[in-house]
């Protein structure tokens, strides 16, 4: 009775906390994200508030948002994505979209949103004063407004640029061209958008585009105008086409410097911020000789896209072998411009046990927002390499144990049969002699051929380039990227032809091979597969099959 009556109060007990401990383990979260961090005052925008459950009818606790910004519209939704395969589930999840409109101007904060004892990451916004100039054009039916980052700027850094249309009529087929910039690489940033904003009290509809734009060329940089298409529709009749309009921008001008000259001999990278990091398959207390161990390393840039980075040439450390495992260059762009990723694996193998120190690793850049030169570092590391699990020596031992005074001992066996195999070993060594002769003088023969041979078509070049790539030979590498050089482009150093592409990766990569064979970096990483991967893009984007008329207009937003 007694152990019936002790269950029947603690299995309840026990059952809740168990759910406690399950439903803990198990807490949705709650994730904010907004559409842009940078407005405009008055200027709407949208706050996405997710939660990986189903809430019902609930709301989250928007009060602390009332502070800073209006609510202007809401709604909630309950979604299922359900995934397809072996192991298929549906997936239930809660979003609220926001519109909201800052109170002020300045730099403002989404605060944490609380839902279910879940809280979202706050959230950073900054909103800008209405300038005098948009305030002056109010009374215009259609006018721009152009924002880009001020000059003088640096070659190959990210200049940002902004153009909005404001509008304060209805219109049908609104279009803005594209923006192509001479001696620049243009890169557009997310989707076009569309939002409301109030000016001195009237209601203005806003279309919003943002490029970065990468001059490639020192000296002026003209940023061409912009040009938007429209049509009025006729109030008087449908079947009227309407009053087409066209507005275009001034032209912009920005002064582009060249990399300073004391700038070390390394890849230009000019970039607000540049972080690297790294990581490891194994902790150092578990190094030992024979067994790899994968170091993954990963260089964060601001302004400037993964392929501006370099690949890392590590020094020669005793006792260590390298070998490149695969490298990967990402792009992820938000409102505020592009951010590069490139990501270096590579195994390393200790070859002897005992301390080791894995050298400081230091990538030079510039800083543009202090004007001056810093390094982005991994600080050096010491390990002690334990030896290898298997160092049996009992072979070794047994030959050690026939040897006195260095003298030989012969069992009885073997010294009734010492001629022999002393005419024997003899014999075999003159015959590795002669045969290591005629393969010596074959191979010579060969490499003379090689050398004697005329001049083959660009294709087969680039196959025979293609090959050394994928088998990471340096020396041939650029032997016949030179030798493809002048059979296809007539230049006779790969400096020039590197020039005529004016291509960032195709001229870093070439770089890397330099400092691979001329700056003692034998033990380094270096991936001829990058090279070919670079190249082959240079030449699509100079092919004229490749490049499609840009000159025609593009919708602005659908």
């Amino acid at each position: 009775m007694v152990k019936k009556f002790l269950t029947s109060l603690l299995l309840p007990v026990l059952i809740n906390l168990f759910l406690s401990m399950t439903n803990s383990a198990l807490a949705a979260t709650l994730t904010a994200s907004v559409d842009r961090k940078e407005i405009t005052e008055n200027e709407t925008f949208r706050l996405f508030l997710r939660y990986d459950k189903q809430a019902g009818f609930n709301m989250p606790d928007l009060a602390p948002l009332k502070k800073n910004f209006k609510i202007l519209d809401q709604v909630h939704s309950s979604q299922e994505r359900s995934t397809i395969g072996k192991n298929s589930n549906s997936i239930f999840f809660t979003e609220w979209i926001l519109v909201l409109s800052p109170k002020t101007s300045g730099t403002l904060i989404i605060p944490p949103i609380s839902f279910d004892g879940q809280f979202s990451q706050e959230i950073e916004i900054t909103v800008n004063k209405i300038s005098q100039e948009i305030r002056n054009n109010i009374n215009q039916q259609f006018f721009f407004d152009i924002d880009v980052d001020a000059g003088p700027m640096y070659v190959q850094a990210q200049i940002l640029y902004t153009v909005k249309v404001y509008y304060t009529v209805g219109h049908n087929d609104p279009t803005l061209n594209d923006l192509n910039v001479t001696d620049a690489r243009v890169i557009k940033l997310g989707n076009d958008r569309k939002f409301m904003t109030s000016i001195d009290g009237q209601n203005v509809g806003v279309y919003e585009r943002k490029y970065a734009i990468f001059p490639e060329e020192s000296g002026e940089l003209v940023i061409p105008g912009q040009r938007f298409n429209a049509t009025i529709p006729s109030p008087y009749s449908r079947l009227s086409r309407g009053k087409p309009i066209s507005i275009v921008t001034k032209p912009v001008r920005i002064m582009i410097l060249p990399a300073p000259a004391n700038y070390p001999q390394a890849p230009w990278l000019p970039s607000p911020q540049i972080s690297i990091s790294d990581r490891w398959s194994k902790p150092y207390s578990e190094w030992q000789v024979g067994e790899p161990v994968t170091r993954n390393i990963t260089i964060n840039a601001q302004g400037l896209s993964g392929s501006q980075l370099p690949s890392i040439a590590l020094p020669i450390v005793e006792g260590l072998k390298y070998y490149p495992d695969q490298s990967e260059h990402q792009d992820h762009t938000d409102s505020s411009g592009i951010q590069g990723v490139y990501q270096q694996s590579l195994a390393i193998v200790p070859t002897q046990s005992g301390r080791i120190t894995v050298p400081e690793m230091r990538i030079p850049w510039w800083n543009i927002e202090t004007n001056r030169l810093e390094y982005a570092i991994l600080p050096a590391q010491t390990v002690d390499v334990a030896a290898a699990a298997n160092t049996s020596s009992t072979k070794s031992s047994q030959e050690a144990s026939q040897q006195v005074s260095g003298q030989t001992i012969l069992t009885p066996s073997q010294q009734g049969s010492s001629g022999y195999w002393i005419f024997a070993t003899l014999a075999l060594l003159i015959s590795n002699i002669l045969t290591a002769f005629f393969l010596w003088k074959k191979s010579d023969e060969t490499r003379v051929k090689e050398d004697k041979i005329p001049e083959v078509n660009g294709k087969a070049i680039l196959k025979q380039l293609k090959s050394a790539c994928q088998k990471n030979d340096a020396l041939k590498i650029r032997h016949y990227l030179k030798e493809w050089a002048q059979s296809e482009y007539k230049k006779n150093s790969i400096e020039e032809f590197g020039k005529l592409f004016n291509d960032i990766a195709l001229t870093n990569a070439i770089a890397e091979l330099d400092s691979f064979l001329y700056q003692d970096t034998q033990n380094s990483v270096f991936n001829g597969q990058v090279l070919w991967n670079s190249l082959s893009q240079a030449i699509k984007k100079r092919d004229p099959k490749e490049n499609s008329d840009s000159s025609s207009l593009k919708p602005l937003y659908q």
